[in-house]
């Protein structure tokens, strides 16, 4: 649990929201992530990872129309609006892009996975449990843990980052089916930035800055949660 002192100017706000994040991350990878990074998974794995990685997937637009249900401010709600829209699908208004999770059950095709199993399996108890926890940061706890729970830079790098690895190491899979990350690569470094302008705006008290900065903790836990259970029920050496 991150504890602040006093409450922070906005600009020291978000210096310390990114900086407790940065040094969060500064840990060995999880084993998960370095077998997938070396390029050591087999495909079943991949198949079962990806599997559950769509129960995550497929909770974020719930995520985002939370925080514009229970978020009072109009002007939030306008500038958040295109980015729920967006992972729900912009066929909705009448653009070309589909719901997010549905890039996403490309990717489990490119794997070899049935798109129909893959959107209707149940998850590992651990990985609902764990993504059960950051969807309802904007349901339960508030709108603006919603908005700190979001997608930013880092998550764009990541997205650059195993898109390369699926380039270099698992080249069977068709480049095709891989639009998920190259959409997410773009998308989110604008996402980012729209949480920053809000965070810095209304996170105004001490609470306030200490809850948003545990909860972009609580999401990354999250994701280590998920890796723990994905490792451990593909039971590898």
């Amino acid at each position: 649990m991150f504890n602040l002192t006093d409450r922070l100017s906005p600009d020291e706000f978000i210096d310390t929201f990114f900086e407790v994040n940065k040094r969060d991350h500064q840990r060995p990878p999880h084993p998960w992530d370095a077998l997938f990074r070396d390029g050591r998974c087999t495909k079943e794995q991949l198949q079962g990872w990806a599997k559950e990685r769509y129960y995550f997937t497929k909770q974020v637009p719930i995520k985002e129309y939370s925080i514009l249900y229970n978020c009072p401010f109009p002007e939030v709600r306008r500038s958040w609006l295109p980015k729920a829209i967006e992972e729900e699908g912009e066929d909705l208004i009448g653009k070309p892009g589909k719901p997010h999770p549905e890039y996403w059950l490309d990717v489990c095709e490119g794997l070899g996975l049935d798109r129909k199993f893959a959107k209707n399996s149940e998850p590992l108890y651990g990985v609902k449990f764990a993504v059960d926890s950051f969807a309802n940061a904007a349901f339960k706890e508030s709108w603006l843990m919603g908005v700190a729970v979001s997608e930013g830079d880092d998550t764009a790098k990541a997205m650059i980052r195993d898109l390369e690895v699926f380039r270099k190491h698992y080249t069977w899979v068709p480049d095709h089916a891989l639009e998920f990350y190259r959409l997410h690569a773009g998308v989110d470094v604008e996402h980012g930035i729209l949480r920053k302008e809000i965070l810095k705006k209304y996170a105004t008290t001490k609470e306030l800055q200490e809850q948003c900065i545990n909860a972009q903790l609580m999401k990354n836990n999250m994701r280590r949660v998920m890796a723990d259970c994905i490792y451990h029920d593909l039971r590898v050496d």
